[in-house]
């Protein structure tokens, strides 16, 4: 049976993910740990009383070019390995997809275990990171005097933080919107240590979250407002030479760090990183910035392994969105105006992720040549998709 977990649950949970995620939770933990459950609508599956698998979620929110687009952050997935492969996770996320178009989320993330699996849900990929390994030996000063270093509390540093951190999320895309409480919850537990790029106006255009431990430095999150301010915290780390073996810079994909490094060829590890999901593609079209432009519609043909509400086609003809839907989904026959795609495909290419023309070649969108270029033309220049947050 199903049902939603209550604080009566939370030691089960608690043990549960122990078990799952290979850790344990401190006495000094315990307290910390709950609140952030109390914040969470988890649903767990039980045989009687006993809790077999659970399922985590989020209720967050997300800034697409600059526009707000509820978030349910799939997370702590877990289930007791006498009833795996039982559907039990199966039946959970589905709920879970169901319980977020109930409470109007538009798009849901997760860090996945297994890429696969989620995929057979509709996730796709939607963003990657990317780690410097950095010796000691390439840790070379660069020429630079655009501005000053300055450390500071973490409880000073908050209000800087939050407002260089929105600035840089109007220039991307696909980033977590924090508040407060994240920060202070999660995003300042990264690192230790937080400082801050100052220019000639004595302003805060930059910062830099980072630990020291076991002579390593890591660079847990870098957030610039023009790319040179990089050079100032990179000799700030080279002063840290006598301090360190090596640097291990967090990052994403389309970080141009290489091209200011002394020596560019240092160990660059890139990863896939999270996936998303479009819960409600009526709701989510309806907020999406396209730029539409002239009378011919664009028309999409969504097929969703899940969420039987979004299986349909859906003509975007100026501000307008109409839908025609089947009970089982798309037609059986192939339409012959239109592109079709699966969910995980739409989400990919709307948060600019994946290169439509690439995936028309691939065969995962499928239709007219002059559908595909609208449908190019009408999606706006998105910027990075980047994530730097977890959970």
């Amino acid at each position: 049976m199903i049902r939603v977990i209550t604080n009566e649950d939370y030691e089960n949970v608690l043990k549960l993910s122990e078990f799952a995620f290979q850790y344990t939770i401190s006495e000094q933990e315990l307290e910390s740990t709950i609140k952030k459950l109390d914040k969470q609508y988890i649903i767990g599956d039980f045989e009687k009383d006993d809790l077999k698998a659970k399922l985590h979620i989020y209720s967050l929110e997300v800034n697409i070019k600059n526009r707000v687009f509820k978030m349910g952050g799939v997370a702590s997935v877990a289930t007791w390995p006498e009833v795996r492969r039982t559907r039990k996770v199966a039946q959970l996320i589905e709920e879970g997809l169901h319980w977020m178009n109930m409470k109007e989320f538009d798009i849901s993330y997760l860090h996945p275990f297994y890429v696969p699996f989620y995929r057979k849900f509709g996730w796709e990929l939607i963003c990657t990171d990317k780690t410097y390994t950095i010796q000691k030996e390439d840790l070379m000063f660069l020429h630079s005097q655009s501005g000053n270093i300055v450390r500071k509390s973490k409880e000073e540093a908050l209000p800087s933080l939050m407002s260089l951190y929105r600035s840089f999320t109007e220039n991307n895309n696909s980033m977590l919107i924090r508040d407060k409480s994240w920060w202070t919850d999660v995003v300042l537990n990264k690192g230790e240590h937080v400082v801050f790029h100052v220019n000639e106006e004595n302003e805060a255009d930059g910062y830099m979250i980072y630990s020291l431990e076991n002579r390593e430095l890591i660079v847990h999150e870098v957030i610039v407002l023009n790319e040179s301010m990089k050079k100032d915290f990179w000799n700030f780390i080279c002063q840290h030479d006598s301090m360190v073996s090596t640097v291990k810079w967090k990052s994403y994909e389309g970080d141009p760090l290489t091209l200011i490094l002394p020596n560019p060829r240092v160990q660059t590890d890139i990863h896939p990183y999270f996936m998303g999901r479009i819960v409600n593609v009526q709701r989510f079209l309806e907020k999406y910035p396209f730029f539409i432009q002239g009378e011919k519609p664009l028309i999409l043909h969504v097929s969703d392994p899940v969420c039987n509400w979004n299986n349909g086609s859906f003509f975007l003809e100026g501000e307008a969105i109409k839908i025609f839907q089947k009970e089982k989904g798309i037609c059986n026959n192939s339409p012959r105006k239109g592109l079709r795609m699966d969910i995980g495909i739409l989400t990919a290419v709307l948060l600019g992720h994946q290169d439509p023309i690439q995936l028309y070649k691939l065969g995962t969108i499928q239709g007219e040549e002059q559908q595909l270029k609208l449908l190019i033309d009408i999606i706006p220049p998105l910027g990075s998709s980047l994530l730097f947050d977890f959970f």
